[in-house]
């Protein structure tokens, strides 16, 4: 009875144990050395692919951002050059839209247009017209030296001194070097009785512009109307010999050299007269003149 009773025990322990171990198999197995290294192997394995994925993921992601680069880059470009000819289109619209804009005169060419319109008006004796011409002209340029001398021009002529001479002397303060506004303040001055002056504007204005030749046949004129022919002569004949087929300088050089009894230029002024104007009458009275110094 009692070995029956322990055979019947053992059997249930028998019984569990093998419940006990069929649950706990798989821990059970890790104590084997065996499965302990097929399963770092196969953790291995799993490290290795895992890595590789992320490898290629990386891989593909960067290929990815430099086709994106690109796209954006061919994007910007594309936006760029439609913008540009978007602008290119716009311009070409607003000339076609207003063709006459682009012809329209710059400031330069207007004040330009206004000063010869001016200059020409002088040369008609339209002198209120002329005046409007150079007043518009400072409307632009308040400080247009130019069109101050055609005003001042205007006045001379008119012989309206007082205006002349609040011209020329703010002439003179923007430019003390100018031959043009010397040479009128010079005629102001002898209008005034200030032959002094007049002379010394004369003398500065030659010395500014020493090849014009107006300026040394206006200082001989000044020396014929003071009687004193001597100081005439030199600037009479500079004035012929910078512009030799002037008429005008050599009549000029021609009286100075009369009046200083130089025998030898009058022959030669006299000669080169004769080849430039047909005027027997005064080609008579020379002659005579000449003639009579000869004898």
């Amino acid at each position: 009875m009692f070995t029956l009773i322990a055979f019947i025990v053992s059997g249930v322990a028998f019984i569990v144990a093998g419940m006990v171990l069929a649950k706990r198999w798989k821990e059970l197995r890790l104590l084997d050395p065996l499965s302990i290294k097929e399963e770092r192997q196969r953790q291995k394995r799993q490290e290795v692919l895992e890595r590789r994925f992320a490898r290629l993921r990386d891989d593909q992601a960067e290929a990815l951002k430099r086709v994106g680069r690109r796209i954006k880059h061919a994007t910007l470009q594309t936006y760029h050059r439609t913008y540009e000819r978007l602008q290119a289109f716009e311009a070409l619209y607003r000339n076609v839209k207003s063709p006459f804009t682009t012809l329209a005169p710059t400031t330069r060419e207007k004040i330009k247009t206004l000063l010869d319109e001016g200059r020409s008006l002088i040369r008609d004796l339209k002198w209120a017209l002329a005046e409007q011409r150079f007043l518009e002209v400072l409307s632009i340029d308040p400080r247009h030296a130019e069109a101050f001398k055609g005003l001042g021009q205007i006045y001379l002529k008119q012989k309206l001194y007082p205006q002349a001479k609040e011209t020329f002397e703010f002439l003179f303060k923007l430019n003390k070097n100018d031959d043009a506004t010397h040479a009128a303040l010079a005629e102001i001055a002898e209008a005034g009785g200030n032959l002094v002056a007049a002379e010394n504007y004369r003398l500065k204005a030659v010395e500014l512009n020493p090849r014009h030749a107006v300026r040394h046949a206006e200082l001989a004129s000044f020396y014929f109307g003071q009687q004193t022919p001597a100081k005439a002569w030199p600037s009479a004949k500079r004035a012929a010999d910078l512009e030799p087929k002037s008429i005008k300088y050599l009549e000029l050089s021609l009286e100075a050299a009369i009046l200083t009894g130089n025998r030898g230029e009058a022959r030669k002024s006299f000669d080169r007269l004769r080849l430039l104007a047909d005027d027997q009458h005064r080609f008579q009275g020379w002659k005579e003149k000449i003639e009579a110094m000869e004898k």
